[in-house]
């Protein structure tokens, strides 16, 4: 299961971005509009924008590998989390509460920090168009310092 306080700071992070590569290891990197822990803390499933799209499906049919990283903008702590591909599907109206939640988020940590406008901080964070969920099997610490890389946890498959 992935941690309480991980999945605390999911809760709060502002940005993440996805990566996959494909059977020649060729990387492709995905914006993400917003994530969401399941129930049971063992996988998360990333909202990726229409625009984010290419080489995903074909790459995760290749190897099945994902990759998300997570940052909270201003204490820069950062997590990556790698896992196995389950399944996709389109963006359900369901999905809508929690694409505003980690655009709110974003929102909160870039105002005061940069003076761009709200409306334009929002519409930095696209539409989603494709959800991708994902079981975690590895955690690691991405947080800019002596850590950075190291593997925080390992889930059982």
């Amino acid at each position: 299961m992935i941690p309480g306080i991980i999945v605390e700071f999911l809760e709060r992070a502002s940005v993440a971005v996805a990566a996959t590569r494909d059977r020649n290891l060729a990387p492709a990197v995905h914006r993400v509009s917003a994530w969401q822990v399941s129930d049971d803390h063992k996988e998360i499933t990333c909202l990726i924008a229409a625009d984010s799209t290419d080489h995903l499906l074909s790459s995760l049919e290749d190897n099945g590998e994902f990759a998300l990283t997570v940052e909270q903008i201003g204490p820069h702590e950062t997590y990556q989390f790698k896992g196995k591909f389950i399944d996709s599907r389109p963006v359900r109206e369901s999905d809508q509460a929690v694409y505003e939640r980690c655009r709110q988020n974003f929102v909160e940590a870039c105002l005061p920090r940069f003076g761009i406008s709200e409306e334009a901080l929002r519409r930095f964070i696209p539409e989603p168009a494709l959800a991708v969920r994902f079981q975690v099997h590895d955690i690691f610490v991405q947080t800019p310092g002596p850590s950075a890389g190291r593997r925080l946890v390992r889930l059982e498959e």
